[in-house]
């Protein structure tokens, strides 16, 4: 009797093996997606500056639509609870590895959904490099063609803020309409979430347009990083999608 209990007990505890299928072990369920961090073991160390990368800086992004009205010239604003993550991750040679991810709480990962559902689980890379003259982003040779910021191959722009020669854009906003030009504007005492920044670069470049595609405008600054960043579509002209940088 004392080997068929014996014998009993040990079919009882290999049946509850972590190994068994049919246990109530979560990371088992195919239906469970466990997505990195792509942020884990590294330090925080603020937002992203341009005059100053580091690794661990990180910053955040609420997702937008701007719908423009011909008649009465307003702007409207809605927002999303879709927030980015851009982030300084690491540092190879003369760049920095920069991804992008939206965070677990956004529209886009919940079972709702939203506008981004079919990226929102992805994390893409690009290279950051900076020195006394632009600010670059390129896509490495084998990351995606999409991004949430910098769709293509490159993205350039000045580091130094530029002067008032440039027209002003007072209120940080996109060209509502059709170009396919490539220009600088700027604009001074902008406040966006209670956080006022004095001078911005604000950066447009619309050539895609000449081919139906979409104009892209940057605002940023050396000591913020990309404080918005928008484009119209050569379809919609009177709407823009964007992203907007909020305060941790």
């Amino acid at each position: 009797m004392r080997n068929i209990a014996l014998l009993l007990i040990c079919l009882f505890l290999a049946n509850c093996s972590p190994d068994d299928p049919t246990t109530d072990n979560p990371t088992d369920d195919p239906e469970i997606v466990i997505k990195p961090n792509p942020l884990e073991g590294l330090p925080d160390e603020g937002p992203i500056r341009f005059d100053n990368p580091t690794i661990g800086q990180r910053s955040y992004y609420a997702y937008f639509k701007a719908t423009y009205d011909n008649t009465t010239k307003n702007v409207n604003f809605e927002y999303t609870t879709d927030t980015l993550v851009l982030a300084i991750t690491r540092q190879d040679a003369d760049h920095w590895i920069v991804k992008e991810f939206l965070t677990d709480g956004s529209a886009s990962n919940l079972p709702s959904g939203g506008v981004w559902s079919g990226w929102a689980d992805s994390v893409f890379v690009r290279h950051l490099r900076v020195d006394s003259d632009s600010i670059y982003f390129t896509r490495p040779a084998s990351a995606n063609l999409f991004s949430f910021l910098f769709v293509g191959e490159k993205r350039k722009f000045p580091l130094q803020l530029v002067t008032d020669s440039t027209p002003l854009n007072p209120g940080c906003l996109p060209t509502f309409g059709y170009s396919s030009e490539e220009w600088m504007q700027y604009t001074l005492d902008y406040t966006q979430f209670g956080q006022t920044f004095n001078h911005l670069n604000d950066y447009f470049d619309y050539r895609e347009m000449a081919g139906d595609g979409l104009g892209f405008m940057y605002v940023y600054s050396p000591s913020s990083g990309i404080v918005r960043w928008t484009w119209v579509s050569a379809w919609e002209i009177f709407d823009a999608e964007g992203w907007d940088l909020v305060p941790k």
